[in-house]
């Protein structure tokens, strides 16, 4: 279970709930904004979720982690708690190329351990953000320059050679997601650093900035396939703060449209259809790639909330959308996404039968040796047939497919496999189920 991001600041100060309730009561009053009691109660509470704290015992812990009472109003809880942490600068930094470099910067240490989604970013605060990065790209893409030019061009040629060839890997590969993540997030370093440290302080070009986006989403689709949705969600808004910086339509809409899928997976369909509306006001003719997850995407945002015909409607503009300008493993991974959005959509609309017949044939076409490689989100979308034949009562078959994830990948993330493991929890007592849980813990057995 994610700590809540109260609960990671109050434990970083080192503090027990007691003590952290007398801190905040005693600033209250020095504030002079009256008496409070300090019950630990109170802040387990607000921890847990159950309550919001008052406006004044905001501003009274406000004070205690050096945030600006107005970031409280603006941001309003719990977001302003971020500012107390690492996640400061996705929430502060200005719509500028130095904002875009200091959001860069701070996704090059985050957290590796596996947990559940936590998303930074929903509502009000997730649209402001967004709003600032459609000016910085109206501001930026006339001046775009996203040609190689000066002392650089050789290391940047050399750069978008080998991000290239990492984005290849999207669409088929044979290699762990582990080691993908950490070739994608040593180039990420790479070019935040010619960013952030120019060599001879020359001017940082879009061109930078441009790939520093690309390295963002290579090190957010791999975090997602690999179940590490709140690693994946951070990378994303980096990548979108890049793009917009750089003046790339297509590379912003793009940034938008993963970020529609983070919230479609954590969050709330109705800042996923945002997010969406964003990406068409970005660049309203995208690239055939894009355009076949805006598709799916809107789908399954319109599926949650019940639209049955729209979301059919969104399906099947997904599918024309498949064979444009598509390379033959392109069109592969195409396919495979347009039917697992199809299966999820009748998952989502309640039909589970529908979908149990959706997802069987495509279970087995996963996990069947093709002339291309597998889709890095092949066991990713086997949690989510796993999680249909359990609906259904059919707990052999939801093990047979945990299995067949599991002999594709060898041993899945940890984060996967936490997801896995949180799916076959409510069946735990049956024995295929904790032969499954057990070889989830132990891919030796």
């Amino acid at each position: 279970m994610t700590l809540h991001p109260l609960a990671q600041l109050r434990a970083a100060a080192g503090l027990s709930h007691p003590a952290y309730a007398r801190l905040v009561a005693e600033t209250h009053a020095a504030l002079g904004l009256g008496d409070m009691a300090a019950r630990r109660e109170k802040v387990s509470r607000w921890e847990s979720g159950r309550t919001i704290p008052e406006h004044s015992a905001q501003l009274a812990m406000a004070h205690i982690h050096h945030v600006p009472a107005t970031e409280v109003c603006r941001l309003g809880w719990p977001h302003w708690l971020y500012l107390a942490s690492r996640d400061a600068g996705l929430l502060s930094a200005p719509h500028t190329g130095e904002g875009a470099a200091l959001v860069l910067d701070s996704t090059l240490h985050l957290a590796d351990a596996p947990r559940s989604p936590s998303l930074l970013l929903e509502g009000r605060a997730l649209a402001e953000q967004v709003r600032g990065a459609l000016v910085r790209l109206a501001e930026a893409a006339d001046a775009a320059v996203l040609d190689a030019a000066g002392p650089l061009t050789e290391r940047l040629d050399w750069a978008q050679a080998r991000i290239e060839a990492l984005e290849e890997h999207e669409n088929g590969t044979l290699l762990p997601l582990d080691a993908l993540y950490t070739a994608a997030l040593s180039e990420h370093r790479h070019l935040v650093t010619l960013i952030t440290t120019p060599p001879g302080g020359l001017p940082v070009s879009g061109l930078l900035y441009h790939l520093a986006a690309r390295t963002s989403m290579l090190c957010a689709w791999l975090s997602s396939a690999a179940g590490e949705e709140t690693r994946a969600e951070r990378h994303v808004l980096a990548a979108l703060r890049a793009a917009a910086a750089s003046g790339s339509r297509p590379l912003t809409s793009a940034a938008l449209t993963r970020l529609a899928l983070r919230h479609l997976l954590a969050g709330s369909p109705s800042d996923a259809l945002m997010l969406l509306r964003a990406a068409r006001a970005a660049d309203p003719r995208p690239a055939p790639g894009t355009d076949v997850q805006f598709h799916g995407h809107r789908a399954l945002a319109l599926a949650h909330l019940a639209d049955r015909a729209a979301s059919r409607q969104a399906l099947d503009y997904a599918s024309r959308a498949v064979t444009r300008g598509a390379t033959t493993a392109e069109m592969a991974a195409r396919h495979h996404a347009v039917a697992v959005n199809r299966a999820l959509v009748s998952l989502h609309l309640g039909r589970l039968k529908t979908a149990r017949r959706q997802f069987g044939p495509l279970t087995e076409h996963l996990t069947t040796p093709q002339s291309c490689p597998p889709s890095p989100y092949t066991a990713q979308w086997l949690r989510y047939a796993v999680e249909t034949h359990l609906a259904l009562g059919e707990v052999d078959v939801a093990v047979h497919a945990t299995h067949r994830a599991l002999d594709l990948a060898g041993a899945l993330p940890e984060g996967l496999a936490l997801q896995f493991r949180q799916v076959l929890g409510s069946r735990q007592h049956e024995p295929l189920v904790r032969q499954a849980l057990d070889r989830l813990r132990d891919p030796r057995g």
